[in-house]
């Protein structure tokens, strides 16, 4: 019996898996790395929209390419940031679709903006 020639079929059989497996991983870290830059963004943002400077907040969202929304309810603001992520694995992709958002948010009391 050939031990060398039934690892190799078993390696060969175990590889894709092993290879899709991994492809995932990644994609799930860079949707947590993504949503932590996305909550440090949000501290950018947040300051640039309580110093009441509308044209640098858009400027700033633009150059990250990210997208700003704003809600206001009664003496609540809520900022909220979105970005979209490329998912790359085969099976991840099915399951989670192509593109992937990631939304942040933070609601301000007492601001009202014009």
């Amino acid at each position: 019996m050939n031990k060398k020639g039934q690892a190799l079929v078993e390696f060969v059989l175990v590889l894709p898996v092993l290879l899709i497996v991994i492809m995932s991983l990644i994609d799930v870290g860079n949707i947590f790395m993504n949503k932590y830059e996305l909550n440090k963004d949000l501290e950018v943002v947040t300051t640039i929209y309580q110093n009441h400077d509308k044209k640098e907040l858009l400027a700033y969202t633009a150059n990250e390419n990210i997208e700003f929304s704003e809600s206001l309810n009664n003496h609540l603001t809520v900022l909220t940031l979105k970005k979209d992520i490329e998912i790359n694995a085969p099976i991840l992709s099915n399951i989670l679709g192509k593109k992937y958002t990631v939304e942040v948010s933070r609601s301000i009391y007492g601001e009202e903006n014009d």
